[in-house]
């Protein structure tokens, strides 16, 4: 992207600010899909803000043709991202003054996400879908709106913010979260299906990044409390 543009939401709530050219290239590489393995591969990368922010995702798949009705997926993500001026919060002052603020973050996120389908025969199967996923972010260099949001120069932009209490203790976050469902599906008879579902989730968060890999968070993800929800629904066709 070339030329000037405005982010009328980045200050969320205040005035527009000016975002530089940014690039953002990607590639990707597709396997036969006539076999019984078939791998995928993209990448994406993004860089704006004259080079100070990054962004890249590497997303790979590999779909199986597991027997002749067996199909499965397998698709991690991963990406890092590093942003100079990630929006954060709005701040009114005592003498009614709002103080838009932005910090430097370091971002980390990881995906997981596996599809299986099994059918019995043409009118029964077995649907499974389940993600884990983890982002993770460090915040640093508190810096507020400056009084010319839409100046040429990246620099003017932004002015240090004097809230201390703010400044050197930036924080994170952890935030982590799995889902999972289960469909059975048995048409068992002509336009009469039933379906049973079995929904699960579970999720996390902290206002720090931690200290534990991505091994350790996923380990504590499946240490949290699940959120299990079953549903049946049953339709019969009648045929008048």
């Amino acid at each position: 992207q070339l030329g000037e543009t405005y982010c009328y939401s980045c200050a969320r709530g205040g005035p527009a600010v000016r975002q530089d050219s940014y690039l953002a290239p990607w590639a990707g590489l597709n396997g036969d899909d006539r076999r019984a393995i078939v791998p995928y591969f993209w990448v994406n990368y993004w860089r704006g803000d004259g080079g100070r922010s990054r962004s890249v995702n590497v997303s790979p798949e590999v779909d199986f043709k597991l027997a002749s009705r067996v199909t499965a997926a397998l698709i991690p993500s991963y990406t890092r991202t590093t942003n100079e001026v990630q929006p954060r919060y709005s701040v009114t002052d005592s003498t009614n003054v709002t103080h838009y603020l932005f910090a430097h973050l370091e971002q980390k996120q990881l995906g997981v996400t596996l599809r299986v389908t099994y059918p019995f025969n043409a009118s029964m199967s077995l649907q499974v879908y389940a993600q884990p996923f983890v982002s993770k972010g460090t915040y640093s260099n508190v810096r507020e709106l400056s009084a010319s949001p839409r100046a040429a120069d990246f620099a003017s932009r932004y002015q240090v913010y004097g809230d201390t209490a703010v400044t050197n203790n930036p924080g994170g976050f952890n935030y982590k979260q799995f889902r999972s469902n289960v469909v059975f599906r048995w048409e068992y008879r002509p336009g009469s299906t039933l379906f049973v579902v079995w929904s699960q989730g579970r999720q996390g968060s902290s206002g720090v990044e931690g200290t534990r890999d991505f091994r350790g968070d996923l380990s504590d993800l499946f240490g949290l409390r699940p959120d299990n929800s079953f549903l049946v629904k049953l339709s019969y066709w009648i045929n008048r």
